[in-house]
């Protein structure tokens, strides 16, 4: 079995923890990038999802766990940014990532390259996975059809797709396993381990969780929110 498919495998029922922050937040630097990777590796995370050379480069000198590798370029103009162009792809592999994430919505990118020719270049020149951002079913069987060697519903709470209110695209595993052998993860809006488990009763192969484990001002804010329906709840029992 080739390299790239035992990586796949390592990914199976597991929790990656996708280690990244905004640029806003104070923790917006490759050792502390590195520190959360750490942190949920000590905890049991099978494996991470890692925005940047930089960080990827950080988190693999402290882990030989799986790192899916991303690499956000923002471009004037151009909606997608998830891995946009095969030079930003390479240059996430080389820094250590094993897998790369890529945004397959079929909007346009900066260069014109298309999803396909960005994958076959990918399986050629570097061997390694591609794990397909979508945000429809749809999507979705386009990129199997392009050659993702596995799917993510990352792109499905985000507009114009849908929303986080949304919740994890579960419609997107439950059409997409049915079709496929290939592995479909979900990612999106997972907040509590009743959410993972239903991804997991979907038929997801794994779940990417981010903002519940490794952002710190996300957590916060939602027990600070719960503040004063807790304060009347207590009123009212007395």
């Amino acid at each position: 079995m080739c390299q790239k498919f035992l990586q796949l495998e390592a990914l199976h029922n597991g929790l990656i923890v996708s280690c990244q922050a905004g640029p806003e937040s104070p923790l917006n630097a490759p050792h502390f990038i590195a520190a959360m990777a750490k942190s949920a590796e000590m905890g049991g995370a099978i494996g991470f999802r890692v925005d940047r050379p930089e960080n990827i480069a950080a988190v693999r000198a402290i882990s030989e766990l799986p790192i899916i590798g991303i690499n956000k370029i923002y471009t004037p103009g151009y909606d997608l940014y998830i891995t946009p162009t095969y030079a930003s792809a390479e240059a996430a592999v080389q820094a250590g990532a094993n897998l790369l994430a890529i945004d397959a919505t079929g909007r346009l990118r900066p260069n014109g390259e298309t999803f396909r020719e960005i994958v076959s270049k990918v399986h050629d020149r570097l061997n390694v996975p591609v794990m397909a951002d979508v945000g429809t079913i749809e999507q979705g069987l386009q990129a199997l059809e392009d050659g993702a060697d596995m799917v993510a519903t990352t792109m499905s709470t985000s507009a114009p797709y849908g929303k986080p209110e949304d919740g994890p695209g579960l419609h997107i595993v439950e059409a997409l396993v049915k079709v496929t052998d290939r592995p479909i993860i979900v990612e999106g809006q997972v907040w509590t381990v009743e959410a993972m488990r239903a991804c997991f009763d979907a038929g997801g192969y794994a779940v990417v969780i981010g903002s519940a484990i490794t952002v710190p001002q996300f957590i916060t804010q939602r027990f600070v929110r719960a503040l004063p329906a807790a304060f009347k709840e207590v009123r009212n029992e007395r």
